[in-house]
């Protein structure tokens, strides 16, 4: 119908008066929405997500004080949304607002940028993107989330995550990509599965290609509210990770020593060299 065409000049100008801006083209529009958004979504954790909140939601969750997260947060989206929406605002503010989360998250957002649907199947929950630096090498981190615990977090998430990983190795072939698995409790045999994804080959469809090896790292919400009270960032969390991955220590008492309590520390941590990028 004519009347639901619309000449990209207007568009432009229209953005323009809205913004204030003299952009010519249709793709400066994309940028300067996509800046927009950005920039009040920064905002809105400056003024919504302060470190202490976002520890006091963390709790909330652990306890499913569920009437609490949603006056914190919104009544817009279900509880294990907004628990994904929450962790992506932290590893945001974790990661020295490097990059663009609201691009890295698998989630509907409302028009005040907060949650409104949860990520689709078949896909990680977050896929944060990081570039080269002195403490890593350029790679993706895949973030899962969920609230499922014991028996269903078993039946639920083991084969997904594992999934999500491998297809995306398989993509992007690069090696130093890996997933963080975050849950407000960690099941003991979700932990054991997912560190021996260490020696386990995940093959493509047509039995051409192959992942040898996963890089998993189980992660619960009480180390999350320690990296928050520790201003830990990603910086130094990456080095723990991958020092943790490398480790011979036993499965039994792995997460405990190597992630736990190097959390724990982490402080008083200083990188004397920075990680191999080759």
């Amino acid at each position: 119908a004519s009347c639901l065409i619309i000449e990209e000049n207007s568009i432009v100008d229209g953005i323009n008066k809205e913004f204030g801006l003299n952009i010519k083209t249709i793709d400066e529009v994309h940028k300067a929405v996509r800046d927009n958004r950005h920039k009040r979504f920064n905002e809105l954790i400056d003024k919504k997500f302060s470190d202490d909140k976002l520890i006091e939601l963390l709790s909330c969750f652990e306890n499913r004080d569920d009437k609490q997260i949603t006056d914190s947060v919104t009544d817009n989206a279900d509880i294990p949304t907004i628990f994904e929406y929450i962790i992506g605002v932290i590893w945001y503010k974790i990661s020295e607002r490097k990059g663009n989360i609201l691009d890295y998250m698998n989630l509907s957002l409302e028009a005040d940028l907060l949650p409104k649907t949860h990520a689709g199947g078949g896909e990680a929950d977050i896929a944060y993107w990081y570039e080269t630096c002195n403490e890593y090498p350029a790679h993706c981190m895949l973030l899962e989330v969920t609230l499922a615990d014991g028996i269903n977090q078993r039946r639920m998430e083991m084969e997904p995550v594992s999934r999500h990983l491998g297809e995306h190795l398989l993509q992007y072939d690069n090696k130093n990509s890996y997933c963080v698995f975050s849950s407000t409790y960690l099941d003991r045999n979700v932990i054991s599965d997912f560190r021996n994804r260490k020696t386990y080959e995940y093959l493509n469809k047509e039995l051409t290609k192959s992942v040898k090896g996963m890089k998993i790292i189980p992660l619960q919400t009480s180390e999350i509210k320690t990296i928050i009270r520790n201003h830990i960032t990603y910086k130094k969390l990456y080095r723990i990770f991958d020092e943790a991955f490398n480790s011979d220590e036993s499965v039994i008492t792995w997460y405990q020593k190597k992630i736990v309590e190097q959390i724990y520390n982490v402080k008083n941590y200083i990188d004397e060299k920075p990680i191999n990028n080759n």
